[in-house]
């Protein structure tokens, strides 16, 4: 399956541009026989700790209906992120929309980013959701979740592709290189990191999306300016990588939850 890593700089109080962007990338990765079509963490809005001026309802309004109609024109799969509302809660989400228009999978972000102040206006998920798109499962996490490998763990018990969409800061760009490779290994599956670039008031973005195999090897890469690449994603180099250098049966989950350590 081809996906499309759509790397783009995201205008901060102009979604309708942001949105214009999205469309002319997806008309390009599906010109190029992309399936599914992979866009930033907070999409056409890009990062607010403060969520009240850009949340939509909870399944996501307005940018929902214009994605849902792209995906009906071009033919594709489409993941985008954005601050949902629900119950007075807000929820920093990810959804994959089918070509139908149907939304097939849903993510509110487990880990909010406690550093900047993340946790404060938003609501931490608490369940991984998958869908499969031409025999390709794909589970999708978000930006901070990156550092937790345990929730990694357990999408890769059924997941072939994890996809990160982030607004990943240009300061820790090191970690950024250094965990997409990391959680590829651990979980013998294809990792997929989906970066802006670009800067704000406060922060600037140095992209780096990356699609990355189970062996920990960089199929595709980008730099640090908008663009787009498109990779394949192969069912069968994972299962057969899997099959051959069988670590997941090594581990023992009941005594990682159990586990103390003790100074001695």
């Amino acid at each position: 399956m081809k996906i499309g890593i759509c790397q783009t700089d995201i205008v901060r109080e102009k979604p309708e541009h942001n949105l214009l962007v999205a469309k002319h990338c997806i008309e390009l990765c599906s010109q190029k026989g992309a399936r599914l079509v992979l866009f930033p963490e907070m999409s056409f809005t890009g990062y607010y700790r403060n969520p009240k001026d850009i949340a939509c309802d909870y399944n996501g309004g307005y940018f929902f209906n214009t994605i849902s109609g792209y995906t009906e024109k071009y033919g594709v799969y489409i993941g985008f992120g954005f601050v949902g509302l629900r119950d007075e809660k807000f929820y920093n989400r990810y959804e994959i929309v089918a070509p139908d228009g149907r939304i097939v999978c849903d993510y509110n972000k487990i880990h909010p980013f406690s550093y900047d102040g993340e946790d404060e206006f938003y609501t931490s998920g608490d369940e991984l959701k998958l869908c499969e798109i031409d025999g390709v499962k794909v589970c999708p996490l978000i930006c901070y979740d990156l550092r937790f490998p345990e929730i990694f763990q357990v999408a890769s018990e059924k997941a072939d592709l994890i996809v990160v969409p982030a607004n990943w800061g240009g300061r820790r760009k090191s970690h950024w290189d250094i965990l997409l490779p990391a959680r590829a290994v651990e979980n013998q599956c294809y990792i997929a990191g989906i970066n802006r670039v670009g800067t704000t008031d406060d922060n600037f973005y140095a992209g780096n999306s990356a699609l990355i195999n189970p062996m920990g090897e960089v199929v595709e890469r980008l730099g640090e300016s908008e663009g787009y690449v498109i990779a394949n994603v192969d069912r069968q180099v994972v299962t057969a990588f899997r099959e051959s250098f069988p670590a997941k049966k090594d581990r023992k989950p009941k005594l990682y939850r159990d586990i103390t350590c003790r100074l001695v």
